[in-house]
């Protein structure tokens, strides 16, 4: 059973639950905390105040209850009238409450102790400046406020749960809206992995996700057009490859047949479309060997001076035969650290380059300068220069500009489209970086910089 690549992610995405959600259920969750942290801190903090005012208000009825009583206790057998009072408060009171004589003796005590946390309050039962006992309570603690708190806590608990799920829903909402570019990059990024090259993101009005849809749009434009420079690149070198082979085929089964001779000049037309069919196989290969360039460089002092002399030398043939000259302007030696190599073959892709869009009569022009810090190269054509459409294109492989204008300027031959990439890849490996320095209608300079040795 095949099993869908596109699918599948969408499915453990949906697992995990979407990013909205769990946002949602985040922020949630740290409310929660935080209002159970509140309510906590406001339940404890309201009941220490109002046991504060509680006890105040029961001082103030005991105090009460004590000048009631003076005149009772100032009487002979106090006891006996002050009981009835004492007990009605230790009732309303709901602790024990005695009345204590002068010298702390018990005269009369009524209710009952109270279980838990106590409450103990003192009023001292005066007369004319002389105190005459002490009213002694022993009160439940918080007994009087448990209706209080118990519906303020309910209160609280359900402003807080209210307060939850309105939060929540808010989060919801809002993460819903944050993460709706998000959704519309991984819709592009779905479309463009089942095949649609077109599939593009919109991004939010913050920065983050405009940015996001910013660099998939732009990742997706360079895949749509590496996957139409892969088909052209296709198509190009599928009709370079039959050419040759085709020529050398039927050279050769002209030849078998006795269509004509096998001569000198009939097997030299076989071996010069043979050399064409390895030329295009050799230009592949060397370019899979540029792509690995920095793991096989090997790194040496080499004067530039004398490379370009080397270069020069080696394509005197290629240059007569386009009737284009070198001119390699007088320089003093430049010193570089690098695959000796390497750069020679990156040079010279970049020279046969101009000698190939330079016109018959024209010349190559090869400069080199030091600047503090870097050797720069320049290598000056005199052809028709690079379209501003073609320009930022130029290193890119199998990239071939205007057909019909390349056919014209080299004599009718196209290129692979590989040279300048392999060139770029060459001297990228060795530190250095190529570019077009200008071009126009009176030619096309390329500069490559190398750091001095």
């Amino acid at each position: 059973m095949s099993v869908d690549p596109i699918a599948a992610p969408q499915r453990e995405s949906t697992r995990r639950g979407s990013l909205a959600w769990r946002l949602g259920l985040l922020l949630g969750g740290i409310v929660l905390v935080v209002l159970l942290v509140i309510g906590i801190v406001v339940n404890r903090v309201v009941s220490s105040g109002y046991q504060s005012v509680l006890a105040a208000q029961q001082q103030e009825r005991l105090q009460t209850a004590a000048d009631a009583l003076v005149d009772a206790i100032s009487r002979p057998a106090p006891a006996v009238r002050v009981r009835a009072q004492v007990q009605r408060l230790a009732i309303s009171l709901g602790g024990v409450v005695t009345v204590l004589g002068p010298n702390g003796r018990v005269v009369v005590a009524a209710g009952r102790q109270p279980t838990g946390d106590t409450l103990t309050l003192d009023a001292p039962i005066v007369s004319d400046g002389q105190q005459l006992g002490t009213l002694h309570a022993d009160l439940p603690a918080g007994v009087a406020d448990q209706g209080f708190l118990r519906l303020f806590n309910l209160t609280l608990l359900g402003a807080g749960l209210l307060s939850l799920i309105g939060i929540v829903a808010l989060a919801l909402y809002g993460t819903n809206r944050l993460t709706r570019p998000l959704r519309t990059v991984v819709e592009a990024a779905h479309r463009l992995g089942r095949g649609d090259l077109s599939a593009r993101a919109r991004g939010g009005t913050d920065g983050e996700s405009a940015e996001l849809a910013e660099a998939f749009n732009l990742m997706a434009d360079h895949l749509q057009r590496s996957e139409s420079l892969r088909r052209r690149a296709a198509s190009d070198m599928a009709h370079d490859l039959a050419t040759p082979a085709t020529v050398l085929e039927s050279q050769l089964q002209a030849m078998i047949d006795g269509v004509v001779p096998a001569d000198r000049e009939q097997l030299e037309a076989a071996r010069s479309a043979a050399s064409a069919l390895g030329s295009v196989i050799g230009q592949m290969g060397e370019l899979a060997t540029a792509e690995s360039a920095p793991l096989q460089r090997r790194v040496e002092l080499v004067d530039l001076a004398g490379v370009l002399d080397e270069l020069t030398r080696s394509l005197e043939g290629l240059a007569r035969e386009r009737g284009v000259a070198i001119s390699v302007e007088p320089t003093a030696a430049t010193h570089v650290w690098v695959d000796r190599d390497q750069l020679a073959r990156a040079l010279r892709n970049v020279v046969t380059n101009a000698i190939q869009h330079t016109p018959s009569g024209r010349s190559v022009r090869l400069s080199l300068a030091a600047p503090p810090g870097a050797a720069q190269l320049r290598v000056t054509d005199e052809g028709a220069g690079i379209s501003a459409e073609d320009l930022p294109h130029v290193f890119e492989r199998f990239y071939r500009a205007d057909r019909a204008r390349s056919s014209e300027e080299t004599g009718g031959q196209r290129g692979s489209g590989i040279g300048l990439t392999i060139a770029r890849e060459l001297v990228a490996a060795n530190g250095g970086r190529i570019s077009v320095d200008q071009t126009g209608s009176a030619g096309t300079t390329f500069l490559v910089e190398l750091p001095l040795a």
